[in-house]
């Protein structure tokens, strides 16, 4: 009697270990395991917000266009599943770069500076690795350990994202080539021409004869492009952040006619690439132009004949700001 009793109890005893031993596998393995394939998952989905949102900027700047809006969804926090909820978070940031890829100078003083911005995302709390992303100088560079370690996400190593900005037709070059545009009208004018002796020359029937002057520019314009971050550049959260990115074009209003323009870059593989697509440009311009515009160095350029054959500067900046919020 007293064994039928025990044999139950013992049973009962087996069975809770049996559950208690697949609650612990269950706890220990398989919910770590499905919450670390949703943050991957999650991971991918704030990798995938960041290339679009860097080609909504290529679009924006080679643009050129006033008054555009693009915004993209960022998942700041994963790792959620049916059986456990708890998820990660993370922030998102939008900094500008220290010193300006780029600066015009003018010769009424009028300084023009090229500034760029970098935005990342960190994980906090991650359920698989720490792995954030960065966005700057138009590539995307994976990061881990609070960005102390990065590496390029569509390019082999640095010397590869160096080498694109120094080859024409590349992404990188034509995005860093887009800061920048120089264009020209030529002088079309007619003016009376004269003889050798500086006498008007007229036909057989009395008329003055014009002609309109070759090699002169009567306006030159130019677009220079700043990316800047909003005040609003900053979000913590385990839901979803946004970026943000918005363009307004404003004329410049010089304090006097402009004789010279001076460019120079910060000697990065970025700021020369854009500092060659500005020589690129005014390099075109004298070539139509070369009684207007010459230049005394490879980063001077002067206007000539201004009393004769005047030519107007006329610039705009195209404001681009980058937020996060």
């Amino acid at each position: 009697m007293k064994d039928d009793a025990i044999a139950p109890v013992i049973a009962i005893m087996l069975i809770l270990a049996a559950i208690v031993t697949f609650l612990s596998i269950y706890n220990a393995i398989y919910v770590p395991s499905m919450k670390e394939s949703s943050e991957i998952d999650h991971l991918q989905n704030v990798e995938t917000g960041f290339v679009h949102f860097s080609s909504d900027i290529d679009q924006a700047i080679s643009s050129h266009q006033d008054s555009l809006v693009f915004s993209e969804p960022v998942p700041l926090g994963g790792g959620d599943t049916l059986v456990n909820e708890l998820k990660s978070s993370g922030t998102l940031q939008v900094q500008n770069e220290s010193v300006p890829v780029y600066t015009l100078t003018f010769s009424d003083g009028t300084v023009v500076n090229g500034i760029i911005v970098n935005f990342s995302y960190e994980p906090v709390g991650n359920f698989w690795q720490d792995q954030g992303y960065t966005w700057q100088y138009g590539y995307i560079n994976v990061t881990k350990n609070g960005g102390s370690l990065s590496t390029p996400l569509n390019y082999y190593n640095m010397t590869d994202v160096n080498n694109a900005f120094g080859s024409p037709g590349t992404p990188l070059n034509e995005f860093a080539s887009s800061l920048g545009g120089v264009s020209y009208t030529q002088y079309q004018t007619p003016v009376p021409e004269t003889d050798s002796n500086g006498d008007v020359r007229k036909d057989t029937n009395g008329n003055t004869i014009y002609y309109v002057p070759a090699g002169y520019c009567s306006s030159i314009s130019l677009v220079a492009v700043n990316i800047s971050a909003s005040s609003k550049n900053f979000i913590s959260s385990n839901g979803y952040g946004t970026l943000t990115l918005t363009t307004n074009a404003t004329p410049v209003i010089f304090s006097q006619p402009i004789t010279s323009v001076a460019i120079s870059s910060d000697g990065s593989p970025f700021g020369n690439a854009a500092l060659t697509s500005w020589n690129a440009g005014f390099s075109d311009l004298m070539g139509q132009c070369s009684k207007s515009i010459t230049n005394s160095s490879l980063t001077q350029y002067n206007l000539i004949n201004q009393n004769e054959y005047p030519t107007n500067v006329n610039l705009t900046v195209m404001q681009v700001t980058v937020g996060a919020h």
